[in-house]
């Protein structure tokens, strides 16, 4: 699940330097001990070199990432760092492209254990592929898997260690895991039977008691919760010193302080890398810390051998099927923004016609590479919808798409950190809404039109959208209690290939779809403090 965003703090000469952010407070006294924490998150499967959008810049599409390039990175880093250093992973590395589905994340496994990670938490992609393969895959990656809050439903008992201490150079480094609460409640239940990622009662105690049995000089979260409940996981336990973020694939170009609690997230898709350095006091805590985010572009980082090599032999048996060519766009795709993106409207618009339905809803990702103009293959379509699932469709009347909608946008704009989750708004095709974000809940809608006509509560709809494993027949795209649900004979990845034949060329571009009308047209953080700020809405997103 991801709510794709950037941070407002972003300044033109940032963007311009070797690292989009610097901050530093209380420059560090000499003699003070010191510990580098290396951070990345939300890898999602990217392996190779692929485009990426740096707002800003020019040009602001680059060739970034890679799980070679990120190990020459991490090298660079380490290399220079004053004292201890740790490189932690905030998960969601498994998922994301179409190798890592067709291997169950096989293919990533021998990449990321090269990176040389200290320590690693599930995100809540890693469950994708059920249960079983879930914890496999977590007992072949090499560092310490943690997470306090995923727990087995049976036995009670909890899956992985809830924490790690590890001390190089003198210095002691709590780890505390957090998977994301929500996974549990909304992924679809075929992948997380069994499993329960919401219990966080006692974390507070748990913190307070890590740094005294452990006698930690710095107590870590690493957390794939998202970085508005990130921030509020600092403001209820004061005693933490650091949060290292993921799950809504934000780029803080330096940290948010909570009380005293540093906050970082490190972007997503390998692209970036993060490195908070913190000088320690001499009577304990953080006497000083610099902060930076480091795109891994790759005219500046090259290849590391060694994973280049892993990476080939990971891809080469798929290598024909992702290269096959299914269509071409005319228009650069794009997927960063929380209200809509041309992503969506073009996974939508064949769901709607392949199931000949009046509305055709996609789950939608708040992730994936830009599509530059040109040709779209296999690994497109799957590095846009990283699974393939059959298709439903089904009546709902003008009632239930009107709660439905209100039910999603409390999903994103809730006030209440605890109650937000997916990160993006509505995305549909032949459905047009108008709300406003920062209403309250279930009054948010203010106009909801089919096929340009304002909806009536009674009037009836044909919908179609993807079937979510273990779901009832009648959800479709989580709205409930369809009226004569029934299977398409497409998946979704045969309706987007499909809708390519009849359609070889696209340009789809956004169309207002979803409107807010306290927000920007662009919107790239759901943290309310961020949202209205000018560096949320990036020049080239207004163009799509």
């Amino acid at each position: 699940m991801n709510r794709r965003t950037f941070l407002a703090t972003t300044t033109a000469a940032a963007a311009a330097s070797h690292s989009l952010g610097r901050t530093t407070q209380n420059p560090p006294p000499p003699a003070g001990r010191r510990v580098t924490l290396l951070h990345m998150a939300d890898t999602h499967a990217q392996l190779e070199t692929h485009p990426d959008y740096m707002p800003g810049e020019t040009p602001e599409i680059q060739d970034m990432g890679g799980f070679a390039r990120l190990k020459t990175a991490i090298d660079r880093e380490r290399a220079t760092v004053a004292g201890a250093s740790f490189l932690v992973d905030s998960g969601d590395a498994v998922q994301g492209s179409g190798p890592a589905a067709w291997t169950q994340g096989e293919v990533v496994i021998a990449p990321l254990n090269a990176l040389g990670l200290d320590a690693f938490v599930p995100g809540n992609w890693e469950v994708v592929y059920g249960p079983e393969r879930f914890k496999a895959l977590m007992a072949k990656v090499a560092a310490p898997v943690i997470a306090y809050n995923f727990h087995d439903t049976t036995t009670g008992q909890r899956l992985f260690a809830p924490a790690v201490t590890l001390e190089k150079d003198g210095v002691r480094v709590s780890f505390i895991g957090i998977a994301d609460p929500t996974t549990t409640v909304r992924q679809p239940p075929k992948q997380v039977r069994g499993l329960d990622s919401t219990r966080l009662d006692g974390l507070r105690d748990f913190v307070k008691a890590t740094r005294e049995k452990e006698r930690a000089d710095l107590v870590v979260i690493i957390s794939h919760s998202g970085l508005t409940v990130s921030r509020q996981l600092a403001r209820e336990i004061p005693e933490l010193d650091v949060i290292l973020s993921g799950h809504t694939h934000e780029r803080t170009v330096e940290p948010i302080i909570e009380g005293k609690v540093l906050i970082v997230e490190p972007g997503a898709m390998a692209s970036f890398l993060g490195r908070l350095d913190i000088t320690l006091g001499e009577k304990g805590g953080i006497a000083s810390h610099e902060f930076r985010l480091i795109p891994i572009r790759a005219r500046e980082f090259p290849e590391d051998a060694k994973v280049k090599a892993l990476v080939d032999a990971s891809l080469a048996p798929h290598r024909a099927r992702m290269n096959t060519v299914v269509g071409q766009t005319s228009r650069q795709l794009m997927r960063y923004d929380v209200l809509e993106t041309n992503t969506d409207d073009f996974i939508a618009d064949a769901v709607r016609e392949m199931t000949g339905a009046d509305v055709g809803f996609t789950n939608g990702f708040r992730f994936g590479p830009p599509l530059p103009a040109g040709p779209i293959t296999i690994a497109d379509l799957w590095n846009m919808l990283p699974l393939d699932t059959r298709m439903k469709s089904g009546t709902v009347t003008g009632r239930q798409l009107r709660d439905y909608l209100e039910n999603e946008l409390e999903l994103v704009f809730s006030k209440d950190p605890w109650k937000l989750s997916g990160g993006w708004g509505p995305r549909a095709s032949g459905l047009a809404v108008v709300f406003t974000a920062m209403n309250p809940p279930g009054k948010r809608v203010v106009s909801l039109k089919v096929n340009d006509r304002e909806v009536d509560d009674a009037a009836h709809f044909t919908i179609g959208g993807c079937e979510r494993d273990g779901e009832p027949l009648a959800m479709i795209c989580r709205l409930r209690d369809a009226s004569e649900p029934r299977i398409e004979p497409l998946s979704v990845h045969e309706a987007l290939v499909e809708y390519l034949k009849e359609h070889p060329v696209i340009a789809t571009k956004r169309g207002g779809r979803s409107v807010a009308t306290d927000l920007p047209k662009v919107v790239f953080s759901q943290d309310a403090t961020l949202t209205g700020t000018t560096n949320c809405i990036p020049r080239a997103l207004r163009k799509i």
